[in-house]
């Protein structure tokens, strides 16, 4: 049962808030990439690491007004730990940690909460089959307001409930469906994420819609819409299938607002 929910590391092997430096194995372009926490900016990231603002932009592609989504993985060239100049400054804790992969060691940097933010929640234990975080959860400011008219993503029987079952958490629903089956926006928004990164979910999109909602679709076999695509409602957005090890062909669908996830059949047609 796979979710993007809070675990304890992020999309790219990180907690928010740590910086994961390239192993002795990594290649000659590889450079640290630091997981955002929520209130954090380029400027303040830029001066904990001792890097110029327009490194990042440039590096990461930016577009103004530069804004970060907490759980938004970025790449910070040179970066380096920058003594406290003050009393309010986050303090670093390292650690090292064993990387599975062939890049080797890698070294994680956690962080304290950057000033003026709440403590940081300790994260959740691991789960058997849990996936990552969503790489541009809404920040917990986001626009108040009703939830988009929904429409289902694909057809098909809940297979995996929403919430809590048999020791596992699922942050979304598993909809059965045939291999290949047409997957649809459920509403018309922003594609803000398009990949296979985060584990467990296979080939995911992510789109955002208005008043701050996200919805996530997993598990597919084929994307046909790529970061930054303005799709509408209803639009075929995938192809349904079994990656990312899911048992049978199905949709993991998601809808989330303001960082908090939402149980998707509070806001689908009957």
């Amino acid at each position: 049962m796979a979710t993007l929910g809070a675990c304890d590391n992020t999309i790219y092997g990180a907690r928010e808030g740590t910086m994961e430096y390239p192993g002795s194995g990594a290649g000659p372009n590889a450079v640290p990439t630091y997981v955002v926490r929520n209130r954090e900016t380029v400027d303040t990231i830029a001066r904990r690491y001792g890097v110029s603002s327009q490194t990042i932009i440039d590096r990461n592609r930016l577009q103004a007004p530069y804004t970060l989504q907490p759980g938004q993985t970025i790449e910070v060239p040179g970066a380096r730990v920058v003594e406290p100049s003050g009393p309010q400054q986050a303090s670093a804790e390292t650690q090292t940690v064993a990387s599975s992969g062939p890049r080797g060691p890698v070294k994680k940097e956690t962080l304290a909460p950057p000033p003026g933010s709440s403590q940081a929640e300790p994260p959740n234990p691991a789960r058997p089959s849990a996936g990552e975080p969503t790489p541009l959860s809404p920040a917990a400011t986001a626009p108040s307001g009703p939830a988009p008219r929904f429409e289902w993503p694909a057809r098909g029987k809940i297979v995996a409930p929403y919430g809590s079952q048999g020791g596992q958490k699922s942050d979304g629903i598993d909809i059965a469906t045939e291999k290949g089956a047409p997957v649809k926006a459920a509403d018309g928004g922003t594609v803000v994420y398009a990949g296979s990164e985060v584990r467990g979910m296979g080939n995911l999109l992510l789109i955002s819609h208005t008043n701050g909602y996200i919805t996530a679709y997993g598990y597919n076999d084929e994307l046909l819409v790529k970061k930054g695509d303005t799709v509408r409602k209803g639009q075929v957005i995938a192809k349904a299938g079994t990656s990312g090890g899911a048992t049978d062909p199905r949709v993991h669908f998601e809808v989330r607002h303001a960082g908090k996830t939402i149980d998707p059949t509070t806001v689908l047609p009957q």
